[in-house]
């Protein structure tokens, strides 16, 4: 009799299980997401995990496991034999939500991609789990840091490094403001040739003034010419951090940065090249394409500078960033300055004792 109705009493059990675990999902909402999404090496960076249970039913055991790619870290003193990433257990109340803050460590620039994230949920007697996995939808872009400050004196000569704010109006040429006739001296990529074949003679375009000028940084993750003579990745990675150092503090300044570098960002859509911009998003795109860039250089900086540099005015700044400039780069850095523009090249070789702080 005992038996019959321990028997009774587990098949009831396993009865609630299995009907619990078909309402367990019902009214879930998880969210898996990093905070923040972008973010420089050696930042507190977190994976956010939001379990909202809507329903009158409580759940009593929840299990959480986020794996980490390699490249993230759960904490700074991980072992190497461990779970990469965090395993947790915890219960949700009926109406309401549970908000997870698990530390993430980056310590090298990338783009991360969670490997997944299972959430298992089970009854109060744990007979009945149901696991499932939850995609996120961003991944972690990890900005470069330089790995040493610039000298002192290398940030002096740049225009922006001065605390001085600039005098100087120039053009800004996403603000069309109209035309005038052509006076000599100005730039021909600025006539407006199908108005001026309607006027019969040469117009100009102008655009609103601005204080904002452009620099472009051109990368070199080579170390000489031919290109692959001279491949080493951690000078690479020393001139994408320089690169990143100096583009915060273009962007703190106000100025338009744009980046060129003689590598591929993905294969087969052409070289690396982010215009200078104003609008919102030119800046999280330049940084995003540092944090991606691979450190293999696919040509010559040299082509690169010469294909590029055509559409540049006046008024920007071109600091080249390259180990060791070639031939050819030195050539078209030559022809820059004839056209008029600023070119600054410094070599991330270079480590004096004076930093910048």
């Amino acid at each position: 009799m005992v038996v019959l109705l321990w028997a009774a009493a587990l098949g009831a059990v396993a009865v609630a299980a299995a009907l619990w675990a078909r309402v367990a999902w019902d009214e879930l909402e998880i969210e898996v997401a990093f905070e923040p999404p972008r973010a420089f090496a050696g930042e507190d960076v977190h994976v956010l995990v939001r379990i909202a249970n809507r329903k009158r039913l409580p759940l009593p055991i929840v299990r959480v496991l986020v794996r980490f790619p390699e490249g993230l870290l759960p904490d700074e003193d991980a072992d190497p034999t461990a779970l990469r990433g965090h395993r947790l257990r915890l219960s949700v109340g009926a109406r309401s939500e549970a908000v997870l803050r698990l530390p993430v460590i980056a310590r090298a620039r990338g783009e991360y991609w969670l490997d997944g994230v299972d959430v298992e949920v089970a009854d109060p007697f744990d007979l009945a789990p149901s696991k499932r996995e939850v995609d996120v939808e961003r991944p972690l872009l990890v900005l470069p840091l330089p790995r040493s400050g610039a000298p002192l004196r290398i940030v002096r000569r740049l225009p922006f490094g001065s605390p001085a704010a600039a005098a100087r109006l120039f053009e800004d040429r996403e603000h069309f403001a109209g035309v005038r006739d052509y006076e000599p001296g100005d730039p021909m990529h600025h006539v407006h040739w199908r108005l001026s074949a309607h006027t019969g003679k040469l117009q100009t375009k102008r655009y609103e003034p601005t204080r904002s000028a452009e620099v472009m940084f051109a990368l070199d993750v080579a170390n000489g010419e031919p290109f692959w003579h001279g491949v080493d990745p951690d000078t690479a990675e020393e001139t994408i951090g320089w690169a990143s150092f100096l583009a915060r503090q273009a962007v703190h300044a106000g100025w338009r940065t744009g980046l060129i570098a003689n590598t591929h960002l993905r294969r087969g859509r052409g070289r690396l090249h982010v215009p200078p911009a104003t609008k919102v998003g030119a800046e999280a795109a330049l940084f995003a394409a540092l944090a991606r860039m691979p450190n293999q250089p696919t040509s010559d900086l040299g082509p690169v500078l010469r294909e590029h540099g055509r559409r540049l005015v006046q008024r920007t700044t071109v600091i080249v960033l390259s180990p060791s400039p070639g031939p050819s780069l030195r050539q078209e850095m030559d022809v820059l300055r004839r056209r008029g523009c600023d070119v600054i090249h410094l070599s991330p070789l270079d480590r004096p004792t004076e930093a910048a702080s």
